[in-house]
């Protein structure tokens, strides 16, 4: 089963693209403000494994899904963390825009008529896959001490 990994996700976006780095509670700050698009997100996977949702119904969640994390990525790609916070930063950005790739990869891989459940049971590879970015992304979240990005399930 796909974990929720989008749902622990921390995503932010920058206000007023000001290239100033910012410190670490203003970064932790942000963060928080702006995670209404990750729980947008994760709304969107609730949605695609609904018993109900099968077929085009799961391919546009998934779809919508990703692309509410690449608004996210966008926005993060854009804010000045503060150098101690840098380089996990960035990693959180590639991991989150590789997350919204294999989403959408999955999306494009649903069978008319498939649910969700079905999805994954045929492609558990890409699966697998992106529970490890789940994860490295939780890990990432948890050293940055971005708690006000984790929704609980």
């Amino acid at each position: 089963m796909l974990s929720t990994a989008c749902a622990v996700c921390v995503l932010t976006v920058a206000c007023g693209g000001s290239p100033e780095r910012l410190t670490s509670r203003e970064y932790r700050g942000q963060a928080s403000t702006h995670c209404e698009t990750l729980k947008d997100a994760s709304n969107e996977l609730r949605e695609a494994q609904a018993p109900s949702a099968e077929g085009k119904t799961v391919t546009r969640y998934l779809h919508g899904a990703a692309d509410r994390l690449r608004e996210l990525v966008d926005g993060l790609d854009e804010l000045e963390p503060p150098e101690s916070f840098e380089t996990d930063a960035d990693e959180i950005v590639r991991l989150l825009g590789s997350y919204a790739e294999g989403l959408d990869d999955l999306a494009d891989r649903v069978e008319p008529g498939d649910t969700l459940q079905v999805t994954f049971e045929t492609n558990q590879q890409l699966v697998e896959r992106l529970n490890r970015v789940a994860g490295d992304v939780t890990t990432l979240v948890a050293r940055l001490e971005l708690t006000g990005c984790i929704l609980t399930a």
